[in-house]
């Protein structure tokens, strides 16, 4: 008698499926390793700890800085976690875990799916500890709940967009360090050449310019009016913007690239 492999269920929702089996496989590990959600809970402590006392404490109202600066660290912090994403993956694959999935009948998608949606789990966590840390820090949201739940439905939507871009970039590297310097190259002038920290008033005119195309900016921007009053709804709809270029451009890129990867 001979056994043949069943074959792999169709369809995005069989994909789905079978993305939330493999990210949680990807989230067990974070049970037995205690050091790895420190990391998560400390960062956001950092960040805010850095910018807001450091940076922002010889400025302006207190009150002022805190509403200004957190939900920068909000955006900042969860831009930089995706490069997690591509050294993840790097890891894996050299690692020979994805030889594994690639003889089981799931969708080539799915990996993919599972590792980033593992990710944003581990992301949410890092928001929620930085949305605590700012209010004792003096943070306070003035729109309510929806306003907290738009905000970070946002920016995990940013991060989704930029986290399929990571894997993109962790698939076709050499090296994980490879991998990373190129996702930092990428994500620094992102964050740190906009209004994320400081407005633009009083900047040079090129770095004014670029800080108005700058998503990155848009999205600070959105995240303090949902959470802080005064939302402009383009600030919303120029991020949802760029997170459908993104996901449409590095989507396929990344499925086409792991394809190659693991043939």
């Amino acid at each position: 008698m001979t056994f043949t492999q069943p074959a792999a269920r169709r369809g995005p929702a069989a994909a789905l499926s079978q993305g939330l089996v493999l990210a949680w496989r990807s989230l067990i590990p974070l049970r037995n390793s205690p050091g790895q959600l420190v990391g998560l809970l400390v960062q956001p402590v950092f960040m805010i700890v850095v910018f807001v006392y450091l940076f922002g404490g010889a400025t302006g109202d207190r009150a002022d800085v805190v509403a200004y600066m957190v939900p920068g660290v909000l955006v900042q912090v969860s831009l930089i976690a995706t490069i997690g994403t591509g050294m993840n993956l790097a890891t894996d694959i050299g690692n020979g875990v994805f030889d594994r999935f690639r003889t089981l009948p799931i969708a080539r998608s799915a990996p993919l799916t599972g590792r980033i949606l593992a990710d944003l789990a581990a992301l949410l966590i890092t928001i929620v500890m930085s949305l605590v840390v700012g209010y004792a820090v003096g943070f306070r949201v003035t729109t309510g709940p929806l306003g907290v739940l738009g905000a970070i439905g946002l920016v995990l939507l940013m991060a989704l967009a930029l986290s399929w871009g990571s894997a993109w970039l962790g698939l076709v590297a050499k090296t994980v360090s490879s991998m990373q310097g190129m996702a930092t190259a990428v994500l620094l002038p992102l964050t740190f050449g906009s209004s994320a920290f400081v407005p633009a008033t009083g900047m040079p005119g090129w770095l004014v310019r670029w800080m108005g195309v700058n998503p990155v900016s848009h999205l600070a921007s959105a995240l303090r009016g949902l959470m802080g009053g005064g939302l402009r709804v383009a600030d919303v709809w120029i991020t949802l913007g760029w997170t459908a270029a993104l996901m449409a451009l590095f989507v396929p890129l990344a499925v086409r690239a792991y394809a190659r990867r693991v043939r």
